[in-house]
């Protein structure tokens, strides 16, 4: 049972998801026993209802406090009202992990009106990035989600973004 407990060890220690092959090259072990031990971890959280769970972001994986706790932490660190995001940040957020990567222009046309106000404040979150730049005259900015997207909202990936209806 050392081999979860390191693992354990690391992954509490991280301030950010490590990949697998990080893993596997500080426990000095192959994928498939970074793999067993994290189910095994996984596997011992669930049986014991810990406050702690294993959350997988693609190929990187992090320790995390348990969801059914949340509104237990936001009453610890009396969340207010004023973090959140609004309708506009939220849709602007949205159309980026959507159709990533994207130019501000491309985002406020299919808006209607600015979004800079919300690319600002989603950059200053973290949950955007600037990446690139379009191939055009003025080269334009490109707009993707980042990695505390994911995580933020609970995501292994962009792939298990619910389908848009047409």
């Amino acid at each position: 049972m050392i081999l979860p407990r390191a693992l354990e060890t690391l992954l509490l220690a991280a301030k950010e998801p490590i990949s697998l092959e990080r893993l596997e090259a500080l426990l000095r072990i192959d994928k498939k026993s970074v793999l067993a031990a994290l189910e095994a971890l996984e596997q011992e959280y669930l049986e014991k209802e810990s406050g702690l769970e294993i959350r997988r972001f693609e190929n990187k994986v992090q320790l995390a406090i348990n969801e059914r706790y949340t509104s237990l932490l936001e009453e610890l660190f009396e969340k207010t009202r004023s973090k959140g995001y609004g309708a506009a940040t939220l849709e602007v957020l949205a159309i980026i992990a959507y159709e990533q990567p994207i130019t501000r222009a491309q985002i406020d046309h299919l808006r209607g009106v600015s979004s800079d106000y919300s690319l600002r404040v989603l950059q200053e979150r973290g949950l955007i990035e600037s990446r690139g730049t379009l191939d055009v005259l003025g080269s334009p900015k490109l707009y993707r989600t980042t990695e505390k997207f994911l995580r933020d909202f609970s995501l292994t990936s962009l792939d298990v973004l619910p389908e848009i209806e047409s």
